[in-house]
């Protein structure tokens, strides 16, 4: 099977870094002569990614030593046999690792103090780079002493997991040492403190109960050099896998193969350098209009205009239709995630992409086709300059006095209407005059607010009044359960009320406003629950 040729054409033509990987990472691996292509995206982000680049020189040295060292032992065809067959610990592994890099990327932005982001943070993502990429990374070490041994050597914890690696015979040590000892028994048998600066692991060893401590910056040190180490493991063997050109041709259609690996390599088929194939999934559709299979691919990355999500997102559905064999009922949606743009989408049936794959049409009349068909969502980069950091942690602080509490506020502006929506809980309002002289003083205090607009579309936003206001109100405060259900029965439910200085009232909930009493008293609707 054939590599598609729009990816390759993609990256040289349309982003930058090509150039980079093929001599940075031909000079790193001593035996690939060229980079299979599927594994450019991952290559890229040892290059660019502003934790992963760090990866750790001389743990990445020791483990291809390694990995070669078993292959002189167990003869290539073992290799790639055990390699393949447990892939899924190494695929998990690194996943993993690009998930913990988005949360040292937000810890490192946090403002909060050392102690602080030790309890939010830095604990956390310690345990699970343990148990999540380090302990992954330990079982694929152990699968292939098993396939040496010719017995199963496996470990089901951690513990016993380094210590079996980390014996003379084994010669693991460099790599069990990325986890120091006390730290890893005190998250795994008893607790971990931040006090200040000062770090304090307690644990158990045998019957004795024992304690360690250090700084947070000893504690964070620590968890660099762990996340630094484990990059640098995780590459070696992407490095083994370029030596040997063991891509998806090894893959697809391989029964020995399990669905996880396969997936992990398909999705990485679909991927570009800054364009990265999250999601792949298929589900049976079975109603009045028939049965057939439903493909979903969503990409998240680089902020890519209209044309090229059409360009990407076309010929990604002919690699699905190819791939996974579907028939011309089935149908293909590929949607698409990034920072400056609205989430955007589109459905396209296998017939018209039956029809591109046979030469019977054109991208650009699929592309007039799936306008046409009306199954489509696509919107335009928004091309303010905006943090999208502070964008994503924007928040509204609640508003309380005797007589009420607001909270849940939320900017839910359009492009030509500034409005809000939150929630309302009032203190001593027992009849419907006395809400809507709260609801009022409500109004008006939300109305004043500034708001700041979205990274990923343009809004109204700034110190004007707000247009509109969504307002849901309640007696009693509660935030879960069937005291918030919008219903008739619910005693604590007293009226959805909608704000509007245009008195329109746009806002429709079509399974709660026919049980609801709708009033209108000027700019200020009431969708009142019956029995108030």
């Amino acid at each position: 099977m054939q590599e598609t040729d729009y990816i390759n054409w993609w990256e040289a033509t349309n982003e930058i870094g090509l150039d980079e990987i093929r001599p940075t990472f031909i000079n790193l691996f001593s035996r690939a002569e060229f980079l299979p292509s599927i594994y450019h995206p991952i290559l890229y982000k040892y290059l660019k990614n502003s934790q992963i680049k760090h990866w750790d020189k001389e743990l990445f040295s020791f483990s291809y030593g390694k990995i070669q060292e078993l292959e002189n032992i167990i003869g290539k065809e073992n290799m790639s046999l055990t390699l393949l067959s447990n892939f899924q610990l190494l695929s998990n592994a690194y996943q993993n690792l690009l998930d913990i890099e988005e949360r040292i990327v937000l810890m490192n932005r946090f403002k909060g103090s050392e102690e602080l982001k030790a309890k939010i943070f830095s604990i956390n993502i310690y345990n699970d780079l343990l148990n999540g990429v380090f302990g992954e990374l330990l079982k694929l070490f152990i699968a292939f002493e098993s396939t040496k041994d010719n017995k199963d050597l496996s470990q089901k914890t951690l513990t016993p997991q380094i210590d079996f690696l980390a014996s003379p015979k084994r010669g693991y040590q460099k790599i069990t040492d990325l986890a120091d000892s006390n730290i890893r028994n005190a998250i795994s048998h008893g607790g971990v403190k931040a006090v200040g600066s000062k770090m304090i692991f307690s644990y158990r060893k045998g019957k004795e109960h024992l304690q360690h401590e250090s700084t947070v910056y000893e504690f964070k040190d620590s968890l660099l050099r762990l996340f630094d180490g484990v990059s640098g493991i995780i590459l070696s063997w992407f490095g083994y896998l370029c030596d040997e050109n063991i891509s998806y041709n090894e893959v697809y259609g391989n029964e020995l193969i399990n669905e996880e690996t396969s997936l992990f390599f398909e999705k990485l088929s679909m991927s570009t350098l800054l364009t990265t194939c999250d999601k792949v999934y298929q589900i049976d559709i079975n109603n009045e209009a028939g049965k057939r299979q439903h493909v979903n691919v969503e990409f998240i990355g680089t902020d890519l205009d209209i044309n090229s999500r059409m360009f990407l997102g076309i010929y990604t559905a002919e690699r699905v239709f190819q791939l996974r064999k579907l028939a011309i009922e089935d149908t293909i949606m590929i949607a698409f995630k990034s920072p400056k743009i609205v989430n955007s989408f589109f459905t396209i049936n296998c017939s018209v992409i039956n029809d591109l794959s046979r030469g019977k049409t054109t991208t650009e009349k699929v592309s007039q086709i799936i306008w046409e068909s009306g199954n489509i969502l696509m919107f335009p980069i928004n091309d303010e300059d905006r943090n999208e950091f502070e964008d994503s942690f924007r928040h509204y602080s609640d508003i309380e006095n005797d007589d009420f509490y607001i909270t849940e506020i939320e900017d839910i502006s359009s492009e030509d209407k500034k409005r809000f929506k939150a929630v309302a809980y009032l203190k001593r309002a027992k009849r419907p005059k006395h809400v809507k002289s709260v609801v009022g003083e409500i109004i008006e205090q939300i109305k004043i607010l500034e708001n700041y607009g979205f990274s990923s579309n343009k809004v109204k936003y700034g110190k004007m009044d707000a247009d509109l206001i969504y307002l849901t109100v309640y007696k009693k405060e509660v935030r879960r359960g069937k005291d918030r259900a919008l219903q008739p029965n619910n005693d604590n439910f007293i009226a959805q009320v909608q704000y509007d200085k245009k008195m329109e009232f746009p806002i429709r909930n079509g399974f709660v406003d026919p049980y609801l009493k709708l009033r209108r008293e000027k700019m200020i609707e009431y969708n009142w629950n019956p029995n108030f």
